[in-house]
C-alpha cells in the first residue's frame, strides 16, 4: 500500500512541474507589453507549444516560470540583438502553460 501511494504522489509531482522545452529559431516579432514583460515570435515555430493559435506566441513575464524583473531586461536585449542581427536564438520554455513562459535564452 505504501509504495502504491508514493508511486501515485510521483506521478502527481512530475504532473505538477513544468516542462521544459527547448527552441532555436530566428526572431519574427517581438511585442512589449504593458505588465513589463514582451512576448517573442519566430520564425519556426515549436509544435509543443499549446497556445492553440497558428502563430505562436513565447512570452516573457515576471513570476512567470521564475523570471524577474531584471532578468527581463536582460532577456528583451539579448532578444533585440539576434532580431536586429537576424541570428538564432534559443530558447527554453514552459509547454504545459498556455502562454509558453520562457525562463532562459541565449
Amino acid at each position: 500500500m505504501k509504495s502504491l501511494l508514493f508511486f501515485s504522489l510521483m506521478l502527481l509531482a512530475v504532473k505538477i512541474s513544468a516542462a521544459e522545452t527547448w527552441h532555436t529559431s530566428k526572431v519574427d516579432r517581438i511585442y512589449p507589453v504593458a505588465s513589463g514583460g514582451f512576448i517573442l515570435t519566430f520564425q519556426v515555430d515549436n509544435s509543443t507549444c499549446n497556445i492553440g493559435s497558428p502563430t505562436k506566441y513565447y512570452s516573457v513575464s515576471e513570476g512567470k516560470n521564475g523570471v524577474t524583473q531584471a532578468a527581463i531586461a536582460n532577456f528583451l536585449s539579448v532578444a533585440l540583438v539576434a532580431g536586429s542581427s537576424d541570428k538564432e536564438l534559443t530558447i527554453s520554455f514552459d509547454n504545459e502553460s498556455t502562454t509558453c513562459d520562457i525562463n532562459r535564452l541565449f
